[in-house]
Order: structure tokens, then sequence, then C-alpha cells
């Protein structure tokens, strides 16, 4: 989590000049600009009888940062599609402009075809989507479709195509400049009859597969039928692959179609019902500070703080911790802290130091219920470190001032050293400074997780990245990442155009990554006692293919903010804002929208009545652990939950 602070007036201005300046002046007070250009602002400052005020330093900056950037000389930088207010503070004297930013013109489409091929007089639907440079998606970017044979084959506005006579179609689909083609062949229909085999009966939330059996003349077969799916029912959707899934319970039948032979599938879908609930156990309050990040190790709980410490506490009991011992670093942000899986070095991450040193401090953990402070690593990193992901003898780390990635080698945890460096390129970033958070305006990347030798980063505006970091996919090492794939999230499809909004959190689990979203207001206080608003939801991204990456389903808690992450033996765990704790069923194959199927399988309400902001849950992250589930809240400490099974209805 990373907020900007409201930011007062801190520039040094001799006191007359304070008293002269009635009032501030920015121009233009409202513009709109296209993404990936810039537009220049001035100040004036101005006395009560409206003379200009000369002399006094301005400070510039803009929000949200992730949506435009502005540097020292008032030159805005628009990075993605949104809305944004540039701030002018003239000798303690603030002021404000308006600009409305159109996203970049598409740059490529991506066209694609559920097949290959359509039979005379059936039809197949294209999706064509607009991409930017960047690779975002621009959903409501109009395309047009055209084929270059319409005796062969028509397409409508919709890009519906229909097979007219046999031969080879070429469709093209153009978004402005941008366009793309793909080739279709129109067959002569092979199928006289088709039967469809598959589940007869299903939960809420069950992808099942059905499968189209088609015969010719004189009753052959016909390998890979060219059928196309259909359903209908009170809630469902049925894939180009046969594949089936229903949000609500009722009987649905699913339609396979080859030109004009068809047969249908009836299906009846029951409420997904949970073996398990999730229970409160304990709950250990928090009223004169914030909770933060947790880790779970053998039996320590270590729990760090929106502050400058980290907590011990004793899992002997495990539904009773008991707060033993704490470790201080000089941070007004402790954001994340995690250990070596024997439990033998820790590692917490600064930001807001007051030397203004942050980065990372390695944790002797010999004693593990008394941390003591092993080592520091701050020379590439002293902007700040918001997340790091231990995996063997390698740190891999955030970097506030750069967003990039740093990889730090702890075989000697006594000096800690860099390895390597890689950053998604941002030629126009903007960089400035909030109290000592160091905030790099076009690029931040918010999280990573390494698993198999694959490391796999939230990188906010630009989504998904996935790195070869020992894999063998790409030649790729610790100490020389290498580029697998990228997959690009559009926030403005999402969230209000002027949130801040960009990928936050990243798990992989089986054949899939769950990457959550981070959404605040364009300003926050970190430290207010009043709510933060958030929003957020979780992608499921399925990794089978590595190189190409594709979401399949999505979990939204609806007006709720996700965060962390956890998933162990197909149940997902999250600290979700708002929302408390959330348990969520993922077994299986994931696709369409899984808190509309009854997948959650429930949630601890973790807000407190004599908590840092009173009855207001901000649930930052769960782990489960020796049959336990932690949970830190930032607005009431910590708490213990345990799936239990559920009572019979």
């Amino acid at each position: 989590m990373r907020l900007l602070p409201v930011v007062t007036a801190t520039l040094c201005a001799p006191v007359l000049l304070h008293a002269q300046i009635a009032v501030v002046e920015i121009s233009p007070a409202t513009a709109s600009v296209t993404a990936g250009q810039r537009l220049s602002f001035t100040a004036v400052a101005r006395d009560s009888a409206g003379r200009v005020v000369t002399g006094a330093p301005t400070l510039w900056f803009a929000t949200p940062f992730d949506v435009a950037g502005i540097d020292s000389t008032g030159t805005l930088r628009a990075f993605r599609q949104g809305r944004a207010q540039v701030f002018a503070v003239v000798g303690g004297k603030p002021a404000a402009a308006a600009v409305e930013i159109a996203p970049k013109p598409p740059a490529r489409i991506a066209l694609e075809a559920p097949r290959a091929d359509v039979v005379t007089g059936g039809s197949l639907m294209l999706t064509a989507m607009p991409l930017t440079d960047d690779g975002e998606p621009l959903r409501h970017a109009p395309v047009s479709f055209r084929s270059v044979d319409e005796r062969v084959a028509t397409v409508d506005a919709a890009g519906v195509l229909t097979g007219r006579a046999e031969g080879t179609a070429r469709i093209t689909a153009s978004a402005g400049a941008a366009r793309a083609d793909i080739t279709i062949r129109v067959i002569r229909n092979p199928v006289t009859a088709l039967a469809i085999s598959g589940p007869s009966v299903a939960r809420t939330g069950d992808v099942v597969h059905l499968t189209a059996t088609a015969t010719g003349t004189g009753g052959r077969a016909v390998r890979d039928p060219p059928v196309r799916w259909s359903v209908s029912g009170p809630g469902g959707a049925v894939y180009p692959d046969g594949a089936f899934v229903a949000e609500r319970a009722g009987s649905y039948v699913v339609t396979a179609t080859a030109g004009a032979v068809a047969a249908g599938h009836s299906i009846r879908v029951t409420p997904r019902i949970h073996a398990r609930s999730v229970r409160q156990v304990a709950h250990l309050n928090f009223s004169d500070l914030q909770a933060a990040e947790l880790w779970a190790v053998g039996n320590v709980l270590y729990v760090s703080t929106i502050a400058n410490r980290v907590y011990a506490f004793d899992l002997s009991n495990p539904a009773g911790p008991v707060k033993i011992d704490s470790v201080l670093v000089d941070a007004a942000l402790v954001n994340d802290v995690s250990t070596t899986p024997d439990g033998r070095i820790g590692v917490l991450t600064r930001e807001g130091a007051s030397t203004r040193r942050n980065g990372l401090v390695f944790l002797d953990l010999a004693d593990p219920l008394h941390p003591k402070v092993l080592s520091e690593y701050t020379a590439t990193v002293t902007g700040g470190v918001h997340s790091a992901f231990i995996d063997g003898h390698y740190v891999y780390a955030t970097d506030d001032a750069t967003g990039s990635l740093r990889v730090i080698s702890f075989a000697n945890p006594r000096a800690p050293r860099e390895v390597a460096r890689w950053e998604i390129p941002a030629p126009d970033m903007v960089t400035a400074s909030f109290g000592g958070l160091v905030l790099p305006s076009g690029r931040m990347l918010h999280d990573v997780q390494v698993k198999d030798g694959l490391a796999y980063l939230a990188y906010w505006r630009h989504g998904l990245v996935i790195l070869d970091v020992g894999a063998g996919i790409k030649g790729g090492s610790p100490e020389r990442p290498q580029l697998v794939s990228q997959l690009v999230f559009n926030m403005a499809d999402y969230y209000p155009p002027d949130y801040l909004a960009g990928t936050h959190a990243v798990f992989r689990y089986k054949n899939y990554v769950f990457v959550g979203d981070e959404v605040f207001p364009p300003v926050a206080d970190l430290g207010s006692r009043e709510r933060i608003k958030s929003l957020g939801r979780v992608h499921v991204v399925d990794v089978s293919d590595l190189e190409r990456p594709r979401t399949v389903a999505e979990y939204n808690v609806q007006d709720m903010g996700s965060h962390n992450i956890w998933v162990e033996d197909d149940v997902l765990y999250m600290g979700y804002y708002e929302g408390g704790l959330r348990v969520l069923d993922v077994s299986g194959e994931l696709r369409g929208d899984l808190m509309a199927q009854g997948r959650e399988i429930g949630a601890v309400w973790t807000g407190s009545s004599s908590g840092y902001r009173p009855n207001l849950p901000m649930a930052w992250g769960a782990q489960p652990h020796n049959g336990y589930i932690y949970v830190t809240d930032m607005n009431s400490g910590l708490w213990v939950a345990r799936l239990t099974p559920a009572p019979v209805p």
C-alpha cells in the first residue's frame, strides 16, 4: 500500500511574502490532453490588490501520480487516460487546475477467432481489441470490420462473420490508424448429425467441459467439427471450447451448432454449498498505531507497522498469540516483513526514514522471538522499498525512487549487495518527494513473488510482468532477469478516472496468477482518523502458456478495496481492506465472476470500536498457518480466524 499524503505548504519563504500573497492563479485552469503528450502550466501569485507578487518559490505536483506527472518547470506529462489535478503552491498558497486526459490512440489490434474455419451458412464471432503502444486495451475504441471478398464471407459491425461460399476469407479490423487481418476458411458443412456429451449436473462456479461429437455422410465421424456454442438459462456462459459455467442455480440448455445442424444438452445447476465456514477465534487490538504486513514461521508471527517497528508474537498457542518483543528501525512505514523458510534471517522494508536512507533491514532471528538488526542495505534503494520477496539467498525488492526491481544477494547476510536491476521502460518519468516519500510518476513497481525460477511483478499501470530468473525459459537468472511476458489492464475500464489505481499484489498458484488491484482517491492521508475509501478487484490470469497470459476470471467485493493475497490448498485468503478477511474457494478450473458464482466461503469483519479508526475495517493481509488464519488490520490490529465445518443447512 502506498498513499500520497496530503501536501501542506512546506516551502520556505519570507514572512512578508506570505502575507502579501492573497491568491494563486494557474493557467490554464482547465485543459484537455492526450496520454503521451505534454502541457505547460504557469502559476501567478497576486496580493489583495491584484498585483503580481514575484520571487516566491513554487512547488508543482499532480495527482494521481500514475496518470500524470509535473516537473519543477510546470510541464505536465500525461501518462494514461484519466482525470488529473495539477497543484501549485506559491509562498504557502495553493491553487489547482483540472486536466482531462484522453487515451492514447490504438497502436495495434489483437484480432482473434475461436477457430480457423466456418461452414457455409454458419457464423462465428471475431474479437478485436485495440491496444495502445503500452499494451493497454481500449475496450471502448470503435472497431470497423471489412471482408475482402463478401462472396465468400460477410462480417457485420459487431464482428460476427457468416460463411457464404466455400473459399478463403480475409477479414480486416481497423481502429484509427491501427489494423489487423485474419484469414478464415469457409468450408462445406461436413456434419449431418451432432451429439453432445458431458455432465448433466453441476454446481454454480464449476467449469464443466462439453464435447460435440459429429457424424457426416455415411455415418463417418467428423474430427474437430466446426461448431458454435450457445446457452440459454438464468445466468450461465459457454465458451468456444465447450466449457460451461453458471453463476446462478437453475436449468440450462447448451447448444452446439454447425450450419443448419444442431444439438442440445441440458444441465441442472445447484447452488454451491461450502463444507466449511470462517470463524473468528481471537483479536488483539492495536489502538496507538496501525498494523501492516504479517509473516508466520514456526511458532512465531511477525507483524510490521505503519510506524518504526516490527512485533514478534509467540504462537505456541496458535489461537492466542502473545506479543513478546519488537525491533525498532528508523522508518515511517515498515511495509513488508518476511523470513527465509528456516526462519533464521528476516528482511523488512523501510519507507519515510528521517535520514531518508530507507532500503532493507536484515534481521538476525537466531532467537526468533527477540529479533536483532543484522545489517542494512541502502546503497541503491535509499529512496525506499515497498515490498520484498526472499528466494534462496536473494531478495527481490521494489525500488520506490525509480520504479525498478532490484535483486539483492545476501549470501553474506552481514554484507548484502545488489546483483541485478530490471525495469519497464518509462522515458518520461517525473520524480517528486513528499514527507520523505519518493514518488516516481510514470512507473511504479508494487509487489513481487518468485516461484520456480519465475518472478511475477505487480507493475501498477504496467500490469502483470513475468520474468525468467532461473526457470530456463529465456536464459534468465537472478543476476540477469529476462522478460517472458506482460499483461496490461486498463484501469479506466473498472474505476473512476481520477483515482489512483494499479496492479498491487501477485500470487502464483497452480496455473493461475492472482493479481489484485489497489485503488484510492487521488489524495489521501494515511494518518487521518477518517475513512479512506478504497476499491479493487482480483484478476485471475491463466499462465499455463507463460508467454501468453490471459485473464479468465475475476473476484470483486463491491465497493471494497483488495489488498494482499495468499493461496494455499485451493483456498484464497485476502485482507480486503473495508471488506475485512475474505476467504474464497479457488479449487478446480476458474472462469467468470467468482463472487457471483458463490465461491466465497466466508468473511470476518475486522472493525473494532476501540481501534485506530473505530469501527472501520482496513484489513491488510491474511496468512494461513498451522490450521489458523492470521489477519492484520490497519485500524484494529491482529485477528485470528479458522476454517471450521459449516453447519448443516
